[in-house]
C-alpha cells in the first residue's frame, strides 16, 4: 500500500515538474519571504535573467518601480488567508531595462491549520496586447475629440433619417440640446419644399448604390426660423457591406446664400448704372472717349466719329496727340503730365484739329482723371467739342459793339456750365461704378474663400474623416471581438493598420494640393507609393505595387505622372467594382513607364465619350510632356490605363 502511494506520488511529481518546464507561461513557486524557490524556464526567457539570478532576487525588483504597491493590498488579504487567489497587471523590468506589461495569478499554497505556506506566481506578457488596447484608447480619444471638437456640424442618423448623435456645431446649428437631438426626425423638420430633393439619392445611398452624396436644404431651427445647410451624407457599413447608420457633415450655408442674393441685387444695380452710362456716352452730343494713361483710347463715342470724320475703328488705332494741328499739338503737355501724375484732377483746352477730309477745326478738349480706389489715377475720360462755330463767331464779334461781346460771353459761360455739369453727372456715374466694382470684388473673394473652405472640408470628409471614423468603430468591436474570436480580432486589427496608413497618406495628399511644390520635391516612387497606401485605407481593396529603378526627374514629367496615377486610382474607386488592383512604376535615365490595372467591370470603349472630362485631362497631361497614354478596357474584363515617356531635347516640356 505504501509502495502503491509511493509510486502515485512519484507520477505526480514528475507530471508537475513536465508541466512546470514546459509551459509557456512563466511560474515560480515565492517564500513568503518574497524569493524564488523553483522558476521555470518560461519565465527565465521572460525575464531575461538566469535562473540563478531569479533566485537571489526578490520578486518586486522585477517590477516596475511606480507598479510595485499595486499588489500590496490584494497580496495582504491572501497572506491573511481573506483570499486564495488574486489577479493582477503591472509593468515589469526585463535584465536588458525593456519595460513590459504582465499578468500576474496569484495563489497561496497552505499547509497545516491553513495557513499559507508558499506562493505560486503564474506569469503571463501581455505586453502587446496591452500595447494594442492602449493604441485603440488613444484613437478613441482622438475621435472623439475631433467629433466634439470639429467646426462643422456631425451628426450619425439612423436608416429612417432619426438623429442618433450630434456634435456640438450640430445641436447648435439647429439650437436643440443634445437630448432634444436625439431621435429628432429630420425629414419633418426640413422644409416643405425640400424634403423630395434628395428622396432618389438617399434611397441609393441606403441600398448602397452609392458611397455618399451632398445636398443643400432648408431646417426649421427651433425657435420656428428657417436655416440654409450643406449637408454631406455618407454610409457607414457593416463587415457584411449593408449600412448601418448615416454619418452626415453638416454646415450653416444661411450666411453664404445671403451674400449670393446680396450679389445678383448689387449685379442688377450694376447693369443698370451701366445702361445709364451707356444710354448718356452713346447719346451725348460731344466727342467722348475712355483712354488710358497713355492716351490710348479703349472706348469711343459716335459723336467723335462725326466731329472728326474719322471711323470708329480708325480712330481706335490712331493716337489722339495725332489729329491736332502741328502747331497746337504740344500745347497741354505739362498739363497732361500733371493729370497722370494725379497733381490736377481735370484740365481743359482749345486746339486747332484737322479733321480726315483736311479740313481744319476748333475743338474744346477736356480730360478728366478717373481714379482707382488707392486714389490713384487708373484711366481718363477725354470729351471733345467742335468750337469751329464759335470761333468765327467769337472772331466776327471782337469788331462789334461791347454789349453784343457780353452777350455772347454770357452765352458761352453758360454753355461751359451745362456741359461742366454734364460732366459731373458722368463723373458721379464713373464713381458709383467703381464702388459698386469694389463692393463685387470683396463679395467675390469672400465667395472665393468660402468655396475653397467647402472644398477643403469635403476633401476632408471623404479622404480622412470617413477613414478615421471606419477605424475608430473597429477599434471599439476589437475587444469584444478578441475574447470571441482571436484569429478574426487579428484580421481586425491588420485592418485597423490599414485604415490608420491609409489615413496617413490621405492626409499627405491633402497637403500635398496645399504646397504643390511639394511635388516636384518628393520622389516620384514616394508620391506614388503614398497614393496607393491613400487608395487602400480609402477602399480597402488590395493593391500590388511592383517599382523597378528610380532616376530625377524633370519636374514637369514627375507632376504629369503623378496627376495621372491620381486620377487613374479615382477612377477606380468611383466605377471599377474591382477586387485587385495592380500598379508598376519603371524608371531609367530616360524614360519612365506606368501602368495601372484593375479587374473590375470594365467598360466599352466604343460607347465611351472621346470628350469624357477625366479621360481628356489624362490625355492632355501625356501630350504636355510628350509621352504615349494608352487606354483599354472591355466590359467585365476591367481597365488598364498605361503612360509612357521617353527623354526627347526637342520636345519641351509643359505642365497643365
Amino acid at each position: 500500500m505504501q509502495n502503491k502511494l509511493l509510486t502515485e506520488l512519484q507520477e505526480a511529481e514528475a507530471g508537475f515538474r513536465a508541466m512546470f518546464e514546459n509551459s509557456a507561461i512563466g511560474i515560480a513557486l515565492v517564500g513568503l519571504d518574497g524569493f524564488p524557490r523553483m522558476v521555470n524556464p518560461a519565465i527565465v526567457r521572460m525575464t531575461g535573467y538566469s535562473e540563478r539570478e531569479l533566485l537571489d532576487m526578490p520578486g518586486l525588483a522585477m517590477s516596475y518601480p511606480e507598479d510595485r504597491s499595486l499588489a500590496l493590498a490584494p497580496m495582504q488579504e491572501l497572506l491573511e488567508g481573506k483570499r486564495n487567489t488574486f489577479r493582477s497587471e503591472s509593468r515589469f523590468v526585463r535584465k536588458n531595462g525593456e519595460i513590459y506589461w504582465v499578468r500576474q495569478t496569484i495563489s497561496a499554497v497552505t499547509g497545516q491549520g491553513g495557513k499559507p505556506r508558499e506562493l505560486v506566481i503564474m506569469v503571463e506578457d501581455i505586453d502587446e496586447s496591452k500595447q494594442a488596447t492602449l493604441a485603440l484608447q488613444e484613437s478613441e480619444a482622438r475621435f472623439r475629440a475631433m467629433f466634439d471638437s470639429a467646426a462643422i456640424g456631425i451628426g450619425m442618423m439612423d436608416l429612417k433619417r432619426r438623429v442618433i448623435r450630434g456634435n456640438l456645431q450640430a445641436r447648435g446649428l439647429l439650437g436643440y440640446s443634445e437630448d432634444e437631438l436625439r431621435n429628432l426626425d429630420v425629414i419633418e423638420h426640413t422644409h416643405p419644399e425640400d424634403r423630395d430633393i434628395d428622396r432618389i439619392l438617399f434611397s441609393e445611398l441606403i441600398s448602397g448604390e452609392r458611397d455618399s452624396y451632398q445636398v443643400e436644404k432648408r431646417y426649421r431651427h427651433k425657435d420656428g426660423h428657417w436655416v440654409w445647410a450643406r449637408s454631406t451624407l455618407s454610409a457607414v457599413k457593416g463587415f457584411d457591406g449593408r449600412p448601418m447608420y448615416i454619418l452626415a457633415l453638416v454646415e450653416d450655408i444661411s450666411e453664404h446664400k445671403r451674400t449670393l442674393a446680396e450679389l445678383s441685387e448689387s449685379t442688377e444695380r450694376l447693369r443698370s448704372s451701366e445702361a445709364r452710362f451707356r444710354a448718356m456716352f452713346d447719346n451725348a452730343a460731344v466727342g467722348m472717349a475712355l483712354m488710358g494713361m497713355d492716351r490710348r483710347i479703349l472706348q469711343i463715342n459716335q459723336a467723335t466719329e462725326r466731329i472728326t470724320g474719322y471711323p470708329l475703328d480708325e480712330l481706335m488705332t490712331i493716337d489722339p496727340t495725332q489729329l491736332a494741328h502741328p502747331d497746337d499739338r504740344f500745347l497741354d503737355n505739362e498739363l497732361f503730365a500733371k493729370l497722370t501724375r494725379g497733381e490736377i484732377d481735370r484740365y481743359q483746352i482749345e486746339k486747332r484739329f484737322i479733321r480726315k477730309d483736311g479740313t481744319l477745326f476748333w475743338g474744346r478738349v477736356t480730360y478728366t482723371n478717373v481714379r482707382n480706389a488707392g486714389k490713384k489715377p487708373e484711366y481718363l475720360i477725354g470729351m471733345i467739342e467742335d468750337i469751329t462755330e464759335q470761333k468765327h463767331t467769337m472772331e466776327r464779334l471782337a469788331e462789334q459793339e461791347a454789349e453784343y461781346l457780353l452777350t455772347l460771353q454770357k452765352r458761352v459761360t453758360e454753355r461751359t456750365h451745362e456741359l461742366e455739369e454734364t460732366n459731373q453727372r458722368l463723373h458721379k456715374e464713373i464713381e458709383q461704378r467703381l464702388k459698386i466694382e469694389e463692393e463685387l470684388a470683396e463679395n467675390a473673394a469672400d465667395q472665393a474663400v468660402t468655396a475653397e473652405r467647402t472644398r477643403l472640408a469635403r476633401d476632408l470628409h471623404d479622404a480622412v474623416t470617413q477613414t478615421l471614423f471606419s477605424a475608430s468603430l473597429t477599434a471599439e468591436v476589437l475587444p469584444e471581438l478578441w475574447e470571441v474570436d482571436v484569429e478574426e480580432a487579428k484580421k481586425s486589427t491588420e485592418e485597423l493598420r490599414q485604415l490608420t496608413r491609409g489615413a496617413l497618406a490621405e492626409m499627405r495628399t491633402l497637403l500635398l494640393e496645399l504646397r504643390p511644390a511639394t511635388l516636384t520635391q518628393t520622389r516620384l516612387v514616394d508620391l506614388i507609393r503614398q497614393l496607393c497606401e491613400a487608395f487602400i485605407g480609402r477602399s480597402r481593396l488590395p493593391i500590388k505595387l511592383t517599382v523597378e529603378g528610380e532616376s530625377e526627374l524633370p519636374p514637369e514629367v514627375q507632376v504629369a505622372f503623378y496627376r495621372v496615377a491620381q486620377e487613374s486610382l479615382n477612377n477606380v474607386f468611383k466605377y471599377a467594382r474591382a477586387t485587385q488592383v495592380d500598379v508598376k512604376l519603371f524608371i531609367s535615365p530616360s524614360s519612365v513607364h506606368f501602368e495601372t490595372c484593375d479587374n473590375g467591370i470594365g467598360f466599352d470603349m466604343a460607347a465611351s465619350k472621346p470628350t469624357s472630362l477625366g479621360m481628356r485631362i489624362m490625355h492632355e497631361r501625356a501630350e504636355a510632356i510628350g509621352a504615349d497614354l494608352s487606354i483599354s478596357s472591355a466590359v467585365g474584363s476591367g481597365t488598364c490605363v498605361e503612360m509612357t515617356w521617353n527623354k526627347n531635347p526637342n520636345i519641351k516640356l509643359r505642365v497643365l
